[in-house]
C-alpha cells in the first residue's frame, strides 16, 4: 500500500474515532436518546436553607412519581449534590456534575449568591439551568443568559407587591431586616423603593448574618426605633427563629410585624406556631389557590407526604414539569433545542397558568395579599386581596 493512501486511511480512522468518542459522551449540549435522562440538582442541604431544599426535592420527585419517573419514554435519574450555600463549593458540585456525571440539565440552586457565581461557567459550558428558587434580580438583567430560566421569584417581585397596601393598612415607617447577602438586600431594596413611593419612611436597616442564632440586638434596636411595623426578608430557620425571639421579647402584639412571602408559609408557620400570628404580606402561593392543577397537587402531595404543601414543594413540582415539557417539546436534551422551547414556554402550576417572559427568563406571577391567623389549633393564611396580577420583573433595573 502506498504511504499516502495510508495516511488517508488513518487520518479517516482517527476522525471517526473522534467522532464516535463525542457522540458517546452524555452532556447537557448532546446525549443518547435512548438512555436515562440525568438531571443534576445543585441545593443545599446543610445549613439554614436545607428545609427548602428538602421541599424542592419533594415536589421534583412527587412529578416524576405521577409520571412514571420518566419523561416520555425515557427514564429520569436526578442526582443531587449540597453546595452549602457556598458559591465555592457550589463551583466543585457544579463541575461533578458536568463532568463526571455527565448531566443533561441542571437545577437549583437556593442562594442568590450561589446562581451569581455558577452563571458565568453555566454560559460558557452552555448548561441549561432550571432556577427552582435563586431570585437574583441580575439573572433576569445584566447576568441573563440563555440558559438559565426561572420558575420561582425574583428578588423584586418578593420585595415589592406587599409596600403599598402596608403603608396604606399597617403603618408609615418602617424597620427593615434582611441577611447580609444579595437576596436580602436585592428584596429589601425592592420594598424600599415602592414604600416610599406609596409615602412611607424607612426608619432603621439592619443586616445580620446568615444563620444568626440570637436576634436580641436587633429587637433592642426595634423597640428604640420606635417603628409602626417591622419588615423582614429572612428565610428558613432564620425566619422561624426571628418570629419566635419577636414574640419572646414582647414586641408581637405592640409593634406590627409584615414581611416577604416566607413568613406567610408552612415552611416557617408550621415550626413556629402561634408566634407567626398575625403576619401580613404578601405572596405567590397557599394552599387553597382555587385551580385545577392546584386541587390536584394538594391532593397527592398530602396523600405522599401527609403534610400541607409549601410554596417550595411548588417549585420543585414546576421545575420537573419544565424539564419535561421542554425535552417533549424539544424532543431532545440538547441545550441549543432547549433553550429554544424555554424562553417562551407555558405550563398549568398549582399557582395558576404561567408564561416565561422571553425578555428576562422570569415569571409573571399573581401575587396574594394574606395574613396569617390561628384556626382550629394551627396557623392559616386569610387571604385579604390581591396584590397584584401578573406580576412580571422590569426589563431592565428600575431607576433609583
Amino acid at each position: 500500500m502506498q504511504k499516502g493512501k495510508l495516511s488517508k486511511i488513518l487520518f479517516a480512522l482517527t476522525a471517526l474515532l473522534l467522532v464516535l468518542t463525542a457522540c458517546g459522551q452524555n452532556s447537557g449540549t448532546g446525549s443518547k436518546s435512548d438512555g436515562p435522562i440525568k438531571i443534576g440538582a445543585i441545593l443545599s442541604f446543610s445549613g439554614n436553607f436545607a428545609p427548602l431544599s428538602e421541599s424542592i426535592k419533594e415536589g421534583m420527585e412527587l412529578y416524576f412519581e405521577l409520571n412514571g419517573n420518566k419523561i416520555g419514554d425515557r427514564p429520569v435519574t436526578i442526582k443531587y449534590e449540597d453546595d452549602e450555600a457556598n458559591p465555592q463549593v457550589a463551583l466543585r458540585k457544579y463541575r461533578s456534575l458536568v463532568e463526571n456525571e455527565k448531566v443533561d440539565i441542571l437545577t437549583g440552586p437556593i442562594s442568590s449568591a450561589v446562581i451569581y457565581a455558577l452563571r458565568d461557567v453555566i454560559e460558557k459550558d452552555k448548561m441549561v439551568l432550571i432556577d427552582a428558587n435563586a431570585a437574583a434580580n441580575d439573572i433576569s438583567w445584566a447576568k441573563k443568559s440563555d440558559y438559565i430560566y426561572r420558575v420561582s421569584i425574583s428578588n423584586w417581585q418578593d420585595g415589592t407587591p406587599g409596600a403599598e397596601y402596608i403603608y396604606k393598612n399597617v403603618g408609615k415607617k418602617a424597620y427593615v431586616i434582611a441577611p447580609d447577602y444579595p437576596a436580602g438586600h436585592e428584596t429589601i431594596e425592592a420594598f424600599k423603593a415602592a414604600f416610599i413611593k406609596a409615602g412611607g419612611e424607612i426608619v432603621k436597616e439592619a443586616w445580620p448574618k446568615l444563620g444568626t442564632n440570637d436576634y436580641a440586638t436587633y429587637m433592642t434596636e426595634i423597640q428604640d426605633s420606635k417603628p409602626d411595623l417591622v419588615f423582614p426578608f429572612l428565610a428558613g430557620t432564620d425566619a422561624i427563629r426571628f418570629v419566635q425571639q419577636y414574640e419572646q421579647f414582647g414586641l408581637k402584639g405592640k409593634i406590627p410585624l409584615t414581611g416577604t412571602q416566607e413568613f406567610l408559609d408552612p415552611l416557617v408557620t408550621v415550626p413556629a406556631g402561634k408566634a407567626a400570628e398575625g403576619i401580613i404580606g404578601a405572596t405567590m402561593y397557599t394552599a387553597t389557590v382555587d385551580n385545577a392543577t392546584n386541587k390536584k397537587f394538594v391532593e397527592e402531595f398530602t396523600k405522599k407526604y401527609n403534610k400541607t404543601p409549601n410554596y417550595f414543594n411548588v417549585q420543585g413540582y414546576d421545575v420537573a414539569q419544565v424539564i419535561s415539557k421542554a425535552v417533549e417539546k424539544a424532543g431532545s436534551t440538547k441545550s441549543e433545542d432547549l433553550i429554544k422551547v424555554l424562553k417562551d414556554i407555558s405550563f398549568s402550576s398549582p399557582r395558576g397558568e404561567l408564561v416565561m417572559d422571553p425578555n428576562t427568563h422570569n415569571l409573571a406571577l399573581d401575587m396574594y395579599l394574606a395574613k396569617n391567623v390561628w384556626k382550629d389549633g394551627k396557623i392559616e393564611q386569610e387571604i385579604l386581596g390581591i396584590a397584584a396580577k401578573g406580576l412580571k420583573i422590569p426589563d431592565a433595573p428600575p431607576a433609583k
